[in-house]
C-alpha cells in the first residue's frame, strides 16, 4: 500500500492526462443512465423551472430540495433544448463532482506539495462513490460536501471566518452540512474559532434564499425549510449503513422513541468529540480527522438517514488516506466505502440487504476511525491559542514532516 500511495501522490503529466480522459469517458457514458430519483423528481422540477419561467419557479414549493440547488438546477435547463433534459440535470451534477475536486486539491494542499495535492484532486473525480452519486445518480452531494471540505481547509488555514461562511454555504443545500459540527464545536472549545463567528453561518443561509424570496417564497417557509422536510417520511432508517439499519432488523423501535433517542444519542456525540479532540487541532492531518470522525458517527447515530448521507464520510476518508497512508486509513477508507456502496447498490441495483451488510462494514469503518482517535490524539497534548497558531504551510514545525 505504501508503494501504491506514493504513486498516487506523484502522479505524472501523462498520468494527469490518461486519467482526465478516462474520466471525461466514464461521466459520459453514465449521462443516460437513468433511475427513479430522476425519473419522478429532478426531471419534472427541471420541466417545472421550464414551464414556469426559471426565477419566478423560485417562489414557488415544489422541490423537496434547496433552493440553492434549484438555482444551479435552473442554469442548467438552459443546456436542456440542446442536450436534452437528463443530460443537462445530469451536467450539474457532474459540475457539482469537478468542483468537489478542488475542494479536494485546496483541502490537500494545506499539507502536500501542490502535484501531490493535484492527484488527490483528480483521483476525487473518480472516487466509487462521486462516480455513483453524481454522474450515475444525478444527485448533488457534491455541493454541500465541497462547502464542507472548504471549511475544514479554511479551520486548518485559521480563516474561521471563512470556515463558519463555508459551513453555512454546505447548509443551505443541504441540511447534512451539520454532520461537520463535531469539528466546528472543536474548534469553538479550542479557541481556534471565536463563538461569534458562528452568526455567519445562518447569514450566509440567509443570503443564500434572498433569491428565492425575492422571487415570492415567503420568508417562513424557507426558514422553516429542513423543519418541514423532516415529517416527509417516517422511517427511522431508509436504507442506510447506520445503526438503525440493524436496529429494526432486530427489534422494534416506535418511531418516536427512536427519533428521541438518535437525536439525543447524535447530540451526545457531537459534544463528546468536540470536547475530547479540542487539542488537537494544529496538524492538518488530525483536523482532518476529527472532521472524518464527525461524518461518520453523526449519520451512524441519526434516525431518519438516506442512503447518500455518508457522502461527506467517504470523501473525508479518501483526504485523510491521502494525508496519512497508514495501514489503517487504508482500511477505513475502504470499509466507509464499501458500507457507502452498498447501500447505494440498494436502490440503483435493488440490491436486498445491501444497506444493512452495509451498515456493519461503516461500524468497523466507526471503530477503526475511533481508534486511529485515540492513538493519534492522546489527552493532555496542550492546543495553540488562536493568535499563535499559523497561517500558512511552513509557517510553523507541525508543517514539518513526520
Amino acid at each position: 500500500m505504501p508503494n501504491v500511495m506514493a504513486r498516487a501522490r506523484a502522479f505524472r503529466d501523462r498520468d494527469f492526462v490518461a486519467l482526465l480522459i478516462g474520466t471525461a469517458l466514464l461521466y459520459v457514458a453514465c449521462v443516460p443512465l437513468m433511475n427513479g430519483d430522476v425519473r419522478n423528481y429532478l426531471i419534472p422540477w427541471t420541466h417545472y423551472l421550464l414551464d414556469h419561467g426559471r426565477f419566478a419557479a423560485f417562489g414557488d414549493n415544489f422541490s423537496e430540495y434547496a433552493p440553492p440547488y434549484l438555482y444551479l438546477l435552473a442554469l442548467g435547463s438552459w443546456t436542456a433544448p440542446v442536450i436534452g433534459v437528463v443530460p443537462a440535470i445530469k451536467l450539474v451534477s457532474i459540475v457539482g463532482t469537478i468542483v468537489l475536486s478542488f475542494a479536494m486539491y485546496a483541502l490537500l494542499a494545506t499539507r502536500l506539495t501542490r502535484r501531490q495535492a493535484l492527484s488527490g484532486a483528480a483521483l476525487t473525480l473518480i472516487a466509487p462513490t462521486a462516480v455513483a452519486n453524481g454522474p450515475v445518480w444525478g444527485q448533488c452531494d457534491a455541493l454541500y460536501t465541497s462547502c464542507a471540505i472548504l471549511a475544514v481547509a479554511a479551520f486548518i488555514r485559521q480563516r474561521p471566518a471563512l470556515a463558519m461562511m463555508a459551513v453555512g454555504a454546505a447548509l443551505s443545500f443541504k441540511l447534512q452540512g451539520i454532520f461537520i459540527a463535531p469539528l466546528v464545536l472543536a474548534m469553538l472549545l479550542a479557541g481556534r474559532a471565536r463563538w461569534w463567528t458562528l452568526a455567519i453561518i445562518p447569514a450566509t443561509y440567509v443570503v443564500a434564499m434572498l433569491p428565492a424570496w425575492l422571487a415570492g417564497r415567503p420568508a417562513i417557509d424557507l426558514a422553516l425549510l429542513y423543519l418541514r422536510q423532516g415529517h416527509h417520511y417516517h422511517d427511522l432508517a431508509r436504507s442506510v449503513p447506520n445503526v438503525w439499519q440493524i436496529l429494526r432488523a432486530l427489534v422494534t423501535i416506535p418511531y418516536p422513541v427512536g427519533v428521541a433517542i438518535g437525536l439525543l444519542a447524535a447530540a451526545g456525540a457531537t459534544i463528546a468529540v468536540a470536547w475530547r479532540t479540542r487539542r488537537h487541532l494544529l496538524q492538518p492531518e488530525d483536523v482532518v480527522l476529527v472532521a472524518l470522525l464527525g461524518a461518520i458517527v453523526v449519520p451512524y447515530l441519526l434516525p431518519k438517514m438516506h442512503n447518500r448521507y455518508f457522502f461527506m464520510a467517504d470523501l473525508l476518508a479518501g483526504a485523510y488516506v491521502f494525508l496519512r497512508p497508514t495501514p489503517r486509513a487504508f482500511w477505513i477508507v475502504r470499509l466507509v466505502t464499501i458500507g457507502s456502496l452498498l447501500s447505494y447498490a440498494t436502490f440503483l441495483l435493488h440490491l436486498t440487504g445491501g444497506a444493512f451488510v452495509g451498515a456493519f462494514a461503516m461500524t468497523a469503518g466507526l471503530v477503526l476511525t475511533w481508534r486511529e482517535v485515540r492513538e493519534r490524539l492522546p489527552d493532555g497534548r496542550a492546543v495553540a491559542p488562536l493568535a499563535e497558531a499559523a497561517h500558512f504551510k511552513g509557517s510553523c514545525p507541525q508543517f514539518i514532516k513526520e
